[in-house]
């Protein structure tokens, strides 16, 4: 194998490109992924669509090198943390279909399409950058049984309008709290903004899944009504690497009110909220998740 050409070996990386595109297994190198959303990009593609098991496909951007790459080998993102999220809803004695999914930074929808294939059925999805919205739109219309609402927006502590910043190559790492040193080819863009108590209309029971790299203080802080009221569940990103002191103190103390304990993931160990603050402190760079359900919801 260490023999073959160049040309053999972009001949085979394309013919598991060829398999991936048309719902067949083949493309499972990350690397090779990679490389092929490169040269489709290279070549003036923005984007492909992919079949998923049930016919539907998936809308992807080939300038994405995470979501896309890994839909592409694996057929999904993130469906393990769905999965978990949705065992500790079942825990709870809690069904999806009697909750809305509320899903703030929804990127494309793959997180959603795991929440459908997961039971749920009604969904907010709320996203603000452009690129990323269009996708969503495309990826989450005409979902068989679902009642789904699309919000071009943000979501944070303050109604108003925010500057989002744009990672060049990951476009789930677009951040409104901006990265901590420049990134060659990020760029910026104005985005409305909306409280999460504004978004979720009272007497809506419902989950809640954020992912806004760094934002989720903000975003917790707005929805103050909304969690006391009518939240039965968070499943939370937590970027230690992007919080002030200040909005560590108040994430985790928010967290602490909602339930008495948390689930770490990929781990799947429980632990009393009262250790988050020093789970924070520990992992000073990344990030890692978390999934809250309010007793007695």
């Amino acid at each position: 194998m260490g023999d073959d050409s160049d040309e053999e070996r972009e001949s085979r990386l394309f013919k598991m490109l060829r398999r991936a595109l048309s719902g067949a297994t083949g493309m499972r190198s990350k690397h090779g992924a990679g490389l092929a959303l490169d040269i489709l990009a290279a070549n003036g593609i923005t984007e492909i669509a992919v079949p998923r098991p049930d016919g539907r496909l998936v809308h992807l951007s080939t300038r994405d090198k995470v979501i896309a790459s890994s839909v592409l080998r694996t057929g999904s993102f993130g469906r393990a943390n769905m999965a978990a999220f949705v065992a500790a809803l079942g825990a709870h004695g809690h069904a999806p279909a009697d909750l809305v999914f509320v899903n703030i930074g929804a990127n494309i929808g793959t997180t959603c399409l795991n929440a459908f294939d997961a039971g749920f059925r009604r969904f907010v999805a709320v996203e603000p950058e452009p690129t990323n919205h269009a996708l969503l739109t495309r990826n989450l219309t005409g979902l068989t049984g679902a009642e789904v609402r699309l919000l071009d927006s943000a979501a944070g502590d303050v109604e108003g309008t925010a500057t989002l910043h744009l990672h060049p190559t990951n476009l789930g790492r677009h951040s409104l709290v901006g990265p901590k040193s420049s990134i060659e080819g990020a760029h910026v863009v104005d985005v409305p903004v909306k409280r999460l108590d504004d978004i979720v209309a009272p007497g809506t029971p419902f989950a809640l899944f954020v992912d806004v790299e760094g934002f989720e203080p903000q975003v917790l802080r707005g929805g103050a009504r909304a969690l006391r009221d009518d939240c039965v569940a968070i499943a939370l990103e937590v970027t230690p690497s992007r919080y002030q002191p200040a909005d560590s103190a108040d994430l985790a103390a928010r967290l602490a009110a909602f339930a008495p304990e948390f689930t770490l993931l990929p781990e799947a160990i429980r632990h009393p909220v009262a250790d988050l603050p020093g789970l924070i402190e520990s992992r000073p760079s990344g990030h890692f998740d978390v999934i809250l359900v309010r007793p007695g919801a």
